[in-house]
């Protein structure tokens, strides 16, 4: 079972598998070192989260995970996570394609959900 509760410090704290979210929306897994790390240099994780955002709503092409990372010269441990984050607000999309990753596997392709109205459409795609 799953539960969620709001902390003393607006910060909303779930217990089991699922991921919690702090108030600023960033994403943290049931451990004290992960949500320490979530809300340690909020602004700098807002703007990650920014920049992929803009990148993919810049981008001609939907782009892997990887490919986000070394286009903006960030580590892929950073990036994965706020792709994630992205995908789960719905303000970022599977493109259903798929290309092959650093590692040989396949990845998926991501692109952002350009407009209000297509990101309406993201979120109802549950």
């Amino acid at each position: 079972m799953v539960s969620t509760t709001l902390g003393t410090t607006g910060v909303r704290h779930t217990k089991g598998n699922i991921m919690g979210y702090n108030a600023q929306g960033i994403g943290y897994r049931n451990t004290d070192t992960s949500f320490e790390a979530a809300n340690d240099n909020v602004e700098k994780k807002l703007t990650l989260r920014e920049q992929i955002l803009d990148l993919l709503k810049r981008s001609s092409i939907p782009l892997t995970a990887d490919s986000i990372a070394f286009i903006i010269n960030k580590p892929f441990v950073s990036v994965r996570p706020r792709v994630t984050e992205l995908s789960a607000d719905k303000l970022i999309k599977d493109s259903g394609k798929r290309a092959e990753g650093q590692w040989g596997k396949k990845c998926i392709l991501w692109e952002a959900c350009d407009n209000e109205q297509e990101e309406n459409i993201c979120r109802q795609s549950e």
